[in-house]
């Protein structure tokens, strides 16, 4: 059986993983549609429609681009999630083997993180996860390779998912410049990383604003902003009441251990409750956004605390969608509860990891690509807690593989040597 994997290890991950998804699809039997697919989809048949004039600006036009290509298919996007889930499998088996990792294991690690409910969940949902998690993964191939130009347009197709993800190309053309021994070369031949990406970004935000009259990647942008503000928002100004009223009610009526529940304003406005406003959704979301900044900066000390222990604690957690075959079957259930449950240990771990690979830079002064994984989940847990708060724990699971990854590599640079591979494999 080994000498087989060692022979066709590409050939028995995609196998294994077909069988997998086959499984999975024939006993769920359901592909899976959330709140946020309908926005998805309204911008895809815009597209598809060969204009997309007076769109509100919501989503980005990566997903929705690939919804419009496919068809506007449901089924033939469940069928393109599942090929890249498989094609994911396999990068993360030769990025693996980057680094040194025995064929068996690097098989192994692959095709156990990809047997995942939540894995096989999110490709069987019309939501942006499987997507952007093969876009994580195919970037981090590309680095590991130094193939700058691919990774430059990874880059790209990334901001043009998810806007947020902007700051990726400073910190990759930092690790990049960090080791060039050249700059002339470098500024020739890595500049790329960040012009592509900011073209991406600030012409996407140019189309909103002539559709909408606001220079922002997505019109949900103040919306997101307020969410933060949900534990405090009864010290909004008073110019803002009409905001902060509708805001309360809903916090007292989805009020959990104390806490505000991070979607009480989207329910305000589902409510209709500032109808009367007579405001399109991007005015009302820039009204939002307002409020948030004038609330957070009288109260700066509340806003730092919502951030580093709800919102930057909840990217650390565990989330996934759950299909109704889930939810009725106790086998998957408690399968589901043990997966999590490893999810957060290693999670932990990771978080412990960070500081001994920041005192190895400072030691060293070595950016490693080590460093740069780490960064590149880092910098998002920082940065989507600062600008929003719930379902932050999405932000996290396109970027679980890279912990992964940490922290193998920790435990076999420090406690494996690599002629004790052997016992590793056992």
């Amino acid at each position: 059986m080994i000498k087989f994997l060692k022979s066709h290890p590409i050939l028995f991950i995609a196998f294994v993983g077909l069988i997998l998804r086959i499984s999975f699809y024939l006993f769920n039997g359901e592909i899976i549609i959330r709140n946020d697919s309908a926005t998805y989809l309204e911008l895809a048949q815009l597209i598809a429609s060969g204009s997309i004039v007076g769109y509100f600006g919501g989503r980005a036009p990566g997903y929705p681009l690939i919804l419009a290509l496919l068809g506007n298919s449901i089924v033939t996007l469940v069928i393109f999630q599942s090929l890249i889930g498989i094609i994911s499998s396999i990068l993360w088996y030769k990025i693996l083997r980057h680094f040194k990792f025995a064929i068996p294991i690097s098989i192994f690690v692959s095709l156990f993180f990809s047997s995942f409910l939540q894995v096989l969940a999110y490709e069987n949902t019309m939501l942006i996860e499987t997507v952007n998690l093969f876009l994580v993964t195919l970037l981090v191939f590309y680095i590991v390779k130094s193939k700058v130009l691919y990774a430059a347009f990874c880059l790209t197709f990334l901001v043009l998912l998810k806007p947020f993800y902007i700051y990726l190309p400073f910190i990759i053309l930092l690790y990049f410049g960090y080791t060039s021994y050249n700059w002339r070369s470098f500024l020739k031949t890595k500049m790329i990383l960040l012009i592509l990406p900011l073209i991406a970004f600030f012409s996407w935000s140019y189309v909103n604003f002539l559709n909408t009259g606001y220079f922002v990647s997505s019109t949900y942008f103040g919306l997101n902003k307020i969410q933060n503000c949900v534990n405090f928002i009864e010290k909004a100004p008073v110019e803002y009441n009409w905001i902060k009223e509708p805001y309360l009610k809903q916090r007292k009526l989805h009020n959990v251990n104390g806490l505000g529940n991070p979607m009480c304003i989207w329910y305000a406005v589902d409510n209709g409750d500032f109808d009367y406003k007579k405001m399109s959704f991007p005015q009302l979301s820039n009204e939002f956004g307002k409020c948030a900044d004038a609330t957070i900066k009288n109260n700066f000390g509340l806003y730092i605390k919502q951030v580093v222990f709800l919102s930057f604690k909840e990217f650390w957690n565990v989330e996934s969608v759950r299909p109704n075959s889930i939810e009725k079957n106790v086998f998957l259930n408690y399968l589901w509860k043990i997966e999590a449950l490893f999810l957060r240990i290693l999670k932990t771990i990771f978080l412990f990891l960070i500081p001994v690979y920041g005192f190895k830079f400072l030691k060293n002064k070595l950016f490693t690509v080590e460093l740069v994984l780490i960064l590149l989940v880092l910098a998002p847990g920082i940065l989507q807690a600062l600008v929003a708060y719930g379902s932050n724990a999405r932000y996290s699971f396109p970027l679980e593989f890279i912990m992964i990854t940490i922290v193998l590599l920790f435990i076999k640079n420090n406690f494996f040597a690599s002629k004790n591979e052997t016992a590793l494999i056992k």
